[in-house]
């Protein structure tokens, strides 16, 4: 009897220490699957989610600014893998592209993104030295100002609210 026991004790412990283990997240719509990044990546290209509709009409200006960046839509012979969590558009401008909601995914050669990438950290860096200039400015050696703020940009993690 004892030894019965043990292995449904045993099993308890198991079955505890995988519930334990298990880390529940809510589904995200604009995931992409790893396998699909992977070989994209190998290509040569970065995916993102480019807004094509805005309260339910086309987005011209937001979708002219990612073409004239380099975007290029993503067609489903590229990813099969999203075809049965995507709608494709079967006519209009966006014929043929792999939709979800008001978006549609788009690829550009990843030296690109790198190079759009720093672009815009470089121009938010200006933006904070001026702001910072700006109030070195200001400061009066009677009342001085000083900035002791600290930047920190995490990206990627879900937030827990805890």
């Amino acid at each position: 009897m004892a030894r019965n026991t043990t292995r449904s004790t045993q099993s308890r412990e198991l079955e505890t220490r995988e519930a334990e283990d298990y880390e529940y997240r809510e589904p995200n719509l604009l995931d992409i699957p790893e396998l699909v990044t992977a070989r994209f990546e190998d290509q040569g290209m970065k995916l993102r989610w480019i807004r094509t509709t805005l309260k339910g009409s086309d987005d011209y200006t937001n979708v002219g600014k990612r073409m004239a960046e380099g975007w290029e839509f993503v067609s489903l012979d590229e990813v099969p893998e999203l075809a049965h969590t995507s709608a494709i558009k079967e006519e209009g401008r966006y014929k043929g592209t792999v939709c979800r909601g008001d978006l549609a995914l788009a690829k550009l050669p990843i030296k690109r993104a790198e190079a759009r990438q720093r672009h815009f950290e470089n121009a938010s860096a200006e933006m904070v030295d001026a702001v910072n200039a700006q109030l070195e400015g200001a400061s009066d050696r009677r009342m001085p100002i000083q900035n002791q703020s600290k930047t920190n940009v995490t990206k990627g993690r879900t937030p827990s609210f805890d």
